[in-house]
């Protein structure tokens, strides 16, 4: 792993809004979902049983409309998604918590739960080294160059993926998602994102260090004959998006663009208990919000 004593809270997505500069949003989240993903069931029953209590009722037991039954109420359809790799995974099961890590020539490797550790580990952990190397050779300011990652921990990743699941969504061929233009768009998106602080200049200079990396990542997985394109990959990059983002709430494309399909596939990846409870919440929110953005 690239980055070593990286901090529990932010791997376990313990404290929403996390701008980590440590991993630059690289762990953020999804590397806790993902180990409860290989946990046994009795671990996921634990993590619902406390999530459940811990959200706020009123008198006539209805839900609360504030942020923290919002945040717990995506937690309960991370759980739900975690447990469905668990589930889908077609590894023997026993008491003990499978292996996370899989290897692209795997035959697990084509379930769910393969797939997307493949594509977490390739195109986020393993390549934030480097990319955290580049922006400090960027910068050469040591607190500019850790605003600058907890810029890109403030959604930078999950806006990334959300870029990443539109662009295969619109090509039909895997060297599609390799073209300069694929990647142009998605440098575009990212950059956009960034914190208003950082010069323009930087900024761009910034996306296109972690688009390089990862398109050099996708190109090793396209030679190793890892299935870029499809539903499949979509979903799995879907549930990454959600996992790894520090807040919902404050990211509509991911609730629209990963958490809203996610909830209306047709396996039942999301329990329609959970699944009434977000639409509840989130509409509200939405409502009075209006249209929102990262930040």
């Amino acid at each position: 792993m690239a980055v070593n004593t990286h901090p529990a809270n932010c791997a376990n997505a313990q404290n929403p809004g996390c701008t980590c500069s440590r991993c630059g949003g690289s762990l953020h989240g999804w590397e806790g979902w993902a180990k409860l993903a290989v946990a046994p069931p009795a671990v996921r029953d634990d993590r619902r049983t406390a999530l459940k209590r811990d959200i706020d009722k009123d008198r006539s037991r209805a839900l609360k409309f504030n942020a923290k039954n919002r945040q717990k109420s995506i937690d309960l359809a991370r759980l739900d998604l975690a447990n469905h790799l668990w589930v889908a995974d077609p590894r023997p099961k026993s008491d003990a918590p499978l292996p996370r890590h899989f290897d692209v020539g795997d035959r697990a490797a084509a379930c769910d739960n393969g797939r997307m550790n493949i594509l977490a580990d390739s195109i986020m952990a393993d390549p934030w080294y480097e990319i955290s190397e580049g922006i400090d050779d960027l910068v050469q300011n040591k607190q500019t160059a850790r605003e600058v990652k907890k810029g890109l921990a403030s959604h930078g990743w999950c806006n990334l993926l959300v870029a990443l699941i539109q662009l295969i969504q619109r090509v039909d061929k895997t060297i599609g998602i390799l073209t300069d233009a694929a990647k142009r768009t998605v440098k575009d998106a990212l950059s956009n994102h960034l914190t208003s602080r950082i010069p323009q200049q930087v900024k761009d200079a910034v996306a296109g260090i972690v688009v390089d990396k990862v398109w050099s990542a996708l190109a090793r997985l396209f030679e190793a004959h890892f299935p870029l394109l499809g539903a499949d990959t979509v979903r799995v990059l879907r549930m990454l998006a959600v996992f790894a983002c520090p807040s919902v709430e404050r990211h509509q494309d991911v609730y629209q663009h990963a958490v809203v399909p996610l909830m209306g596939d047709a396996r039942g990846l999301v329990t329609e208990e959970v699944k009434a409870q977000v639409i509840t919440l989130f509409t509200a929110w939405w409502q009075r919000k209006g249209p929102a953005t990262a930040r």
